[in-house]
């Protein structure tokens, strides 16, 4: 039985290894989060958890520079569900709180921003991937790599639409 989703929510999409920023005066007391970046039936869903891929998974999700639509093999519904007890801090963006989503341009790198409400509170987060990061003392991304979101941006947007 699930805890965290509903028995009906699958998964549609997802990406390892994506950076999560949260902006704006909440992003200010939190640190970038390595995480996965999930996008089931009725959220999308952030949860930080390392997972190491080899070089061959690395081109299938992000073959030619473009983030790609791909879900993970061997991780399914229910490990997601135990990830978000495990991580209390895993962001959960409902479709239909979403506001905008797409691509935006900073320091010559393109992320994927979402913007949605919570609460009445206009929240936005960047999600990028990086090409190097520092382990010491703690992980953190030094250089983010340039990345087409548009696979992303039409598939959430499409989902948008149905909900």
């Amino acid at each position: 039985m699930r805890e965290n989703l509903e028995e009906d929510e699958h998964i549609i999409a997802s990406i390892p290894q994506i950076w999560g920023i949260a902006l704006g005066f909440g992003g200010f007391f939190h640190k970038n989060k390595e995480g996965i970046l999930i996008l089931t039936n009725k959220n999308v869903i952030f949860v930080p958890r390392y997972i190491w891929i080899t070089a061959k998974e690395k081109e299938r999700y992000f073959a030619g520079d473009k983030a790609g639509i791909e879900r993970m093999s061997n991780y399914n519904e229910s490990d997601l569900d135990e990830d978000l007890t495990e991580n209390p801090k895993s962001w959960i963006m409902p479709l239909n709180s979403i506001t905008d989503v797409r691509s935006i341009t900073t320091r010559k790198v393109d992320f994927l921003r979402i913007t949605f409400t919570e609460k009445a509170k206009e929240k936005k987060y960047d999600f990028g991937i990086t090409k190097t990061v520092t382990n010491y003392p703690y992980r953190q991304p030094l250089v983010f790599k340039n990345l087409d979101w548009s696979l992303w941006i039409g598939l959430i947007v499409s989902k948008l639409k149905k909900s």
